[in-house]
């Protein structure tokens, strides 16, 4: 098993927003160049899930002033949790796209020590299998999310056009002004056409990107577990009689180093994922929560999945954030409870600096302030809650 095989549904989100996939030396893989249709259909995507964030701006603002505080709060809430949508998406494009360079050297780092020579207890197929199976399910997700997302304006459609005392609204996938509503009908056919491709294309490569930057943070705390996993193994099996300790010693202290320069290497690539993730997905889940409740039926049924979608991949990271600091705890203990007190007073020094490196837990943070971890992903559902309960308290 190799490493490339870890990433194969981080480079499947690439490959459906038509990002060139990652490259790093030693990967032996053949460098594959994009195709002029690849680029076009990319730029195209990423045109439109920008742009998607300022036509909804700008149909917030034209729209009617007057109205009730209910009807305004609903929908700035339903303006707003389509828009946390698409934030996140143009963030993780941003990230892929700014950092490629910076992962790609940490892909490479990680192939110059995949598998670990002399620590035999590694276990591949166990954390490649746990890993694997995290992505598939949630690939399953987001597809039946995108799907689900953009066949609620066609069955909404449908049941106009063949219910009789309905009048045809055309209304696309979210409030999106765009251009062609200078001079044509917003609630015209051709416009909801032309609003719907579009918003389709923007919601593809949004729901593309956010599965690539999830599932490369998946790729990265899966392969740091690993090393933290072998490098407590074979600190818990030193035998500090034997002849060559000293030097296995100092072999499992460089080992070490080099995973916390990875490590910082991660948390720099990811910190503004992370940042925009939480804060968008806190005022997201409370504002589609609103809207669910606030609008009508259809939109509990639209924004429904948009919830789910935030709930799932803030709990994704949060999930992965937590077992890498528990893979990184296993190195204090391991390194305790090794025979130290059998070696010589350069073997006990050396543990001693060892000891010391571990004893704060290896964390991944949002810019050093909020920890990654399911007690962070607890604290944003309890901030959601407490928002809308504060919307709730405004309009009655």
């Amino acid at each position: 098993m190799q490493l490339k095989d870890f990433m194969y549904y981080p480079n499947l989100g690439c490959r459906l927003a038509m990002i060139r996939c990652y490259e790093w030396r030693g990967s032996k893989s053949p460098a594959v160049e994009q195709t002029f249709i690849q680029q076009l259909w990319f730029l195209l995507g990423a045109i439109n899930l920008f742009y998607q964030n300022l036509g909804l701006v700008i149909d917030l603002s034209l729209s009617e002033t007057q109205k009730e505080l209910s009807a305004f709060i609903a929908q700035i809430s339903e303006t707003c949790s389509v828009m946390g949508l698409t934030l996140v998406g143009a963030s993780n494009m941003w990230m892929l796209l700014y950092y490629r360079r910076e992962i790609e050297a940490v892909l490479g780092e990680l192939q110059e020590l995949y598998p670990p020579r002399r620590h035999r207890i590694y276990r591949i197929k166990h954390y490649y299998e746990q890993s694997t199976r995290l992505m598939k399910h949630s690939t399953t997700f987001f597809l039946f999310a995108y799907a689900y997302y953009n066949s609620l304006p066609i069955v909404e459609l449908c049941y106009e056009l063949l219910a009789a005392s309905q009048q045809v609204k055309y209304k696309a996938q979210s409030d999106t002004w765009y251009p062609w509503h200078l001079f044509l009908a917003e609630r015209s056919a051709l416009s909801f056409a032309a609003s719907y491709l579009c918003q389709a294309i923007s919601s593809l490569s949004g729901v593309a990107v956010i599965m690539s930057g999830q599932y490369l943070m998946c790729f990265f705390t899966t392969q740091m577990r690993m090393h933290f996993d072998a490098l407590a193994n074979g600190l818990s099996t030193l035998d500090a009689r034997h002849s060559e300790a000293n030097e296995q010693l100092k072999e499992m202290i460089v080992y070490h180093c080099r995973l916390l320069h990875i490590e910082q290497q991660i948390n720099r690539i990811f910190n503004f994922m992370f940042l925009s993730n939480f804060s968008t997905s806190t005022i997201a889940i409370c504002l589609m929560a609103f809207a669910m409740v606030m609008i009508n039926l259809a939109a509990a049924f639209k924004y429904s999945v948009g919830l789910m979608s935030f709930l799932v991949f803030c709990v994704f990271i949060c999930y992965n954030g937590t077992q890498f600091t528990l893979a990184s705890d296993k190195l204090l203990p391991a390194a305790f409870y090794n025979n130290w007190y059998d070696g010589d007073r350069n073997y006990r020094r050396m543990l001693l600096f060892f000891i010391m490196r571990s004893c704060e837990s290896r964390v991944l943070r949002t810019y050093k302030f909020t920890p990654v971890s399911m007690a962070t992903y607890m604290a944003m559902l309890k901030f959601s809650y407490q928002l809308f309960t504060f919307f709730r308290a405004m309009i009655k």
